[in-house]
């Protein structure tokens, strides 16, 4: 592959393929080769905080990207909801219904459910 790219004029031959041909063979040769399972594991143990949502949604969002799986399987929404399961009563309110079926709506519907709560906690050490 070497040779093939010393032959290639600079300026004639910037074809996004080439580049993008030689982008995976960097990545097949150098990139560590348990990232992904690494990124797995900090995945199954990553665990939300209250009220921190914005920084476990965060985290979990990166962690998919290194994974390699996919927002819309049923395995990322279990995933998303086993980090809450220390939290039974915010998962009681998702589950009530209509139940959010895609992780986009999970996510605005536990977002909206801790932003209340954290309202209602303000409002309540006001009083």
């Amino acid at each position: 592959m070497i040779d093939s790219l010393r032959r290639l004029h600079p300026v004639h031959h910037n074809v996004p393929v080439v580049w993008e041909e030689f982008e995976q063979a960097f990545k097949d040769k150098f990139v560590d080769s348990t990232h992904k399972l690494q990124a797995r594991n900090q995945l199954k143990q990553l665990k939300f905080k209250y009220p921190d949502i914005d920084k476990y949604i965060a985290n979990f969002e990166d962690l998919i990207v290194h994974t390699g799986y996919n927002l819309a399987s049923k395995e990322v929404i279990n995933l998303f909801l086993k980090g809450f399961s220390k939290n039974r009563n915010l998962l009681d309110k998702v589950f009530t219904p209509p139940v959010p079926t895609a992780y986009g709506a999970m996510k605005r519907c536990l977002v909206a459910i801790i932003k209340l709560m954290q309202l209602v906690n303000l409002i309540t050490k006001c009083t």
